[in-house]
This record gives C-alpha cells, sequence and structure tokens, in this order.
C-alpha cells in the first residue's frame, strides 16, 4: 500500500531552457523555446531553469504549478519589438482595461507560480526603445507592455531577482490571493508610469525585505474594480525611493482597502532624475486616498523613516466618481477612518505641507498620529499664510500638490473628525510665516505633547477654524513665537488649554474673524 501511495505522487520536473532550444546569446529571440519548457513542465509542476546567459524574449504565459527560477548570471531579457508582446485582454473587468493589454510575463487564472533565483528581468523599456506619444494623455501606455502582469491567480511568489527598466508598470497582481514577494531588487527608470509594483484588488500580500528605486509610484495599492478589495497586506523591512510617492492607495479607489500593516521602512527621494517635464516630481512619503467611492478602514503605518519628499503624510478623501468600466456607474464619496501612523521622522524637500483631508458631509474619521517629527524646510510666504476658504477641489488629481499653497508648514487639517495626536514635534528650519499646524472644520481633536517650532515670530503655532471639542495639553515651547494658539470664525466650541506652559508667549490666544472667547477655556496652564 506504502508503493502504491508513493507510486501516486507526481513528479515535479526540472527543465533547463536551453534543453528547448533557447539560446542565451541576447541576441536570439527564444519566445517559442522558453514557452515550450513552461508548457512542458505546466503539464505535471515544476521548474523551469535559466542557466546563467542572456535570454531574449516576449510574452510568456505562465501555467498552474510552474517556477521560473533564474540562475546568478542569468538575464531575461524583454524585447523591444512591440509585436513580439500580442494582446493579452484580461477576463477580469477593471479600469486597467482601458489602458493595458501586453506584458512580458502573464498569468491568469492559475495557481502555485512562482519567479525566483539570483538573476535579472530587463526589460529594456527605456524611452528610447519604446517611444510615448508626448501629446497622448497617458503618453501612449497601450503600446507599451508591463514586465509582470498577474490576474485572479493563487499562491504567487516573487523571491530574490532583480527587475529592471519596464515600459511602463514594473508588475501588476490583480484579484489575486496568497502573495509573496520577498528580497527582490526593483530599479524603474527610463520611461513614463514606472511604478515599482502594483497589488490591486488583492488579498493576504507579503512585501517584504525588498529595495525600490523607481520614477512613478514606488508600491502602490489600488481598486480597480467596485466589487473586489484589497485586504489583509504587510509590507515590512523594505528600502524605497522614487521621484513619486513612496508608498501610494490610490487612486484607482473603487473598491474597499482593508488590514494593511506598513513597518520598518526607509523612504527617500531617489538620485536618479525624472522622465517627466519638471524638474522635482517627488510627491509623498506616505499617500492616502480614495476618491472613487472606496471604504478605507483599517490603515497601520510604524517606523518609518523619511528623507527628501515635498510632502511626508497626504491623506485625502474626495469625490472624483470615475467609473471602473465603459458605461459604468459611478459611486458615491467613500468612508476613510481608522488610520494610525507612529513613530516616524521626516524631512521635507519644499514647501508642500503634510495634509489629511476630507470633504463638508464626509469627513476622513479617526486618526492617530503618535511620536512623528517632521522637519520643513520653511520659507512659506504671507500669501499663504493667510490664505482661507481654498474650496474643496473635489475633482483636482488627488496628489499632493493641491494643497501646495495652505496656510501650514508642518500638517494642514479639513474636514476630520476623531483625531488623535501625542508627540509631535512640527519644525521649520528658517522663518515661514504659515503656522505650523491649521484646523478647519475638524471635531474630537486632542493635542497633547507637542512642541511646534518657527523662527518667524508673528505666525501663531496652531490655528483653529470652525472647530469643535478640541483638547490641547502639554506643549513645551521652543523659541518665541507671540501667539500659541489662534481661533478663527464663530463655530468653534469646546475648545480646551490645559497643562500647557504659555509663559512664552506675549498672548496665548488670539481670536479672529468673529471668534468668540467663550469657545476657549484655559485649565491648569503655567
Amino acid at each position: 500500500m506504502g508503493c502504491l501511495l508513493l507510486a501516486a505522487v507526481p513528479v515535479m520536473a526540472t527543465v533547463d531552457v536551453l534543453s528547448f532550444g533557447a539560446k542565451g546569446d541576447g541576441k536570439t529571440l527564444c519566445t517559442t523555446a522558453i514557452q515550450a519548457a513552461i508548457d512542458h513542465v505546466g503539464t505535471q509542476g515544476g521548474e523551469v531553469r535559466f542557466p546563467s546567459g542572456t535570454y531574449l524574449t516576449g510574452t510568456l504565459i505562465l501555467k498552474d504549478n510552474v517556477t521560473l527560477y533564474l540562475e546568478r548570471g542569468a538575464i531575461l531579457l524583454g524585447t523591444t519589438r512591440l509585436e513580439d508582446y500580442p494582446p493579452t485582454p484580461s477576463r477580469y473587468v477593471s479600469h486597467i482595461n482601458r489602458y493595458t493589454h501586453s506584458s512580458l510575463i502573464y498569468a491568469e487564472g492559475v495557481k502555485n507560480i512562482t519567479i525566483a533565483g539570483e538573476g535579472i528581468i530587463d526589460g529594456q523599456g527605456t524611452h528610447t526603445n519604446f517611444k510615448a506619444d508626448e501629446n497622448d494623455v497617458l503618453k501612449s501606455i497601450l503600446r507599451r507592455p508591463y514586465i509582470i502582469r498577474v490576474i485572479s491567480c493563487d499562491q504567487v511568489k516573487v523571491s530574490g531577482i532583480t527587475l529592471k527598466n519596464s515600459p511602463a508598470w514594473m508588475q501588476h497582481y490583480q484579484n489575486c490571493t496568497n502573495i509573496l514577494v520577498d528580497g527582490i531588487t526593483v530599479f524603474n527608470h527610463g520611461n513614463y508610469n514606472n511604478d515599482g509594483i502594483d497589488i490591486d484588488n488583492c488579498k493576504n500580500v507579503r512585501i517584504v525585505n525588498s529595495n525600490f528605486d523607481t520614477d512613478d509610484d514606488a508600491i502602490c495599492f489600488k481598486t480597480t474594480n467596485a466589487t473586489g478589495k484589497c485586504e489583509n497586506v504587510v509590507v515590512s523591512n523594505c528600502v524605497i525611493a522614487s521621484n513619486c510617492n513612496a508608498l501610494k492607495w490610490g487612486t484607482e479607489t473603487n473598491g474597499a482597502f482593508l488590514n494593511f500593516t506598513v513597518n520598518n521602512c526607509a523612504l527617500w527621494r531617489s538620485e536618479h532624475s525624472t522622465i517627466y517635464d519638471r524638474n522635482e516630481r517627488t510627491l509623498g512619503a506616505i499617500a492616502l486616498e480614495t476618491v472613487d467611492g472606496a471604504l478605507v478602514d483599517g490603515i497601520h503605518i510604524d517606523n518609518i523613516v523619511s528623507n527628501g519628499f515635498m510632502t511626508p503624510v497626504f491623506i485625502r478623501l474626495a469625490d472624483r466618481g470615475r467609473n471602473y468600466y465603459d458605461g459604468g456607474p459611478s459611486q458615491t464619496a467613500g468612508i476613510l477612518r481608522n488610520v494610525s501612523i507612529s513613530n516616524m521622522t521626516a524631512r521635507m524637500y519644499g514647501l508642500v505641507t503634510s495634509s489629511i483631508s476630507g470633504l463638508a458631509g464626509h469627513p476622513v474619521q479617526n486618526v492617530s498620529l503618535n511620536n512623528i517629527h517632521i522637519i520643513c524646510e520653511g520659507g512659506g510666504s504671507k500669501e499663504d499664510a493667510h490664505r482661507r476658504n481654498m474650496g474643496d477641489r473635489n475633482k483636482e488629481y488627488p496628489e499632493t500638490l493641491i494643497f501646495a499653497d495652505a496656510p501650514a508648514y508642518g500638517l494642514f487639517l479639513r474636514n476630520v473628525e476623531g483625531l488623535r495626536m501625542q508627540n509631535i514635534f512640527l519644525e521649520s528650519q528658517t522663518k515661514d510665516y504659515r503656522s505650523a499646524l491649521y484646523c478647519e472644520n475638524v471635531k474630537d481633536m486632542n493635542l497633547h505633547q507637542f512642541t511646534f517650532e518657527n523662527p518667524e515670530q508673528e505666525a501663531p503655532l496652531i490655528i483653529l477654524n470652525q472647530c469643535v471639542n478640541v483638547q490641547i495639553s502639554g506643549n513645551l515651547p521652543v523659541g518665541s513665537n507671540n501667539a500659541l494658539l489662534q481661533v478663527e470664525g464663530r463655530n468653534n466650541a469646546r475648545i480646551t488649554l490645559y497643562n500647557n506652559d504659555l509663559s512664552v508667549y506675549k498672548q496665548p490666544v488670539v481670536f479672529e474673524r468673529e471668534a468668540r472667547k467663550e469657545s476657549v477655556k484655559l485649565l491648569g496652564n503655567f
């Protein structure tokens, strides 16, 4: 019986692509030979190995239980001929189908697939090889293949390899379950839309121990189908450089984002120049958005160091309402709640402040910021400092630059409900006429144990405009600003300052724009 049981176990094959006719000379197109090896192994499961050498290929389609293993010295080289990337339209309906049809490695509806080893996958995707029409809003992305595109698959593993030079996104995982990305290196500079990795409507995802250096978003989460969701995601121990956003949720946000943990990551502005037509494009270290109706619930970010991004934190709820297929319905404004960011040190580049912003009637809810240090360059103008009534900017593309003129150098808050901030240090290294913290239509806020530093004495450190139920305590004053708090507007209520050192302020609380003195209580300050 034991012998019979052993005989019933399928034998996993290991094949060498050279034995199927592939040439490792970097010149011979090996698509047919490599695909034959994949098809052969796909009948019973196993490993397709690439010995040291350079293998030129077009589109490869993975099968169940297949591992592509690139040995050290092996390079899988994407051809630069568009005809070698035939369209592989997905059966999964999503916004992505509007602008993506081809890739170098493709899988849909299969299970237990792996891409591993110590080798390199190089897409040769520079703008010289895959030119974009500069008059096209999407820069001809329909003509530029991805490197890896995996759709509706289960048990996906990518480990050890180096991914370079995609003509567009480097890798896209959509509607998949149980993904592990471990110990990879991604370098993606040289063309438009050069993302590092895009996780789209996927469940049970780990991205760990990896390095990213990209011209566009480095690690990006999307939900391009309203019936799906991204949930149970871990990003840990990653080093991330970008000319755009390091960690981003959006902009495609039709389905939900649930249960994310991001920790122990170093983020910085890439040392490589951007292909886009502006000198500085580095946007956000952390960009968390819902603009197409998505529920965002349960995002925990911890132990982050960031250097050189314009904006350390950008949290945005808006109502762009873009549908995910032609003729489909648009959704109403989504929900963004239960976000925690802790133990973060960030050095800004430029004047675009961090922000948390929702809409009137659709506030961002329940955000916790703990042990945050943001180092700002300073230099903000009086014009920006006095700017009010900025408008919702609801339909604008959701990126940090929409609040480039905000009246705060450290943190701009608008339409937020339920905010807990503890051990916050916002500092401006040079004079800045803007306040450290500007709050408008904020309800239920607690600010405890904070230090705000600004060499410009005229700027009040905190502005509350139409805010309700706010507690401010434990201020450690640095410098000699004229005012700690400026209250503006008639609709403020239940503002309490307690256990603060007010001795260094000429006038600790200032009332402007018809603000009522009875809206503020001073208790136990010194």
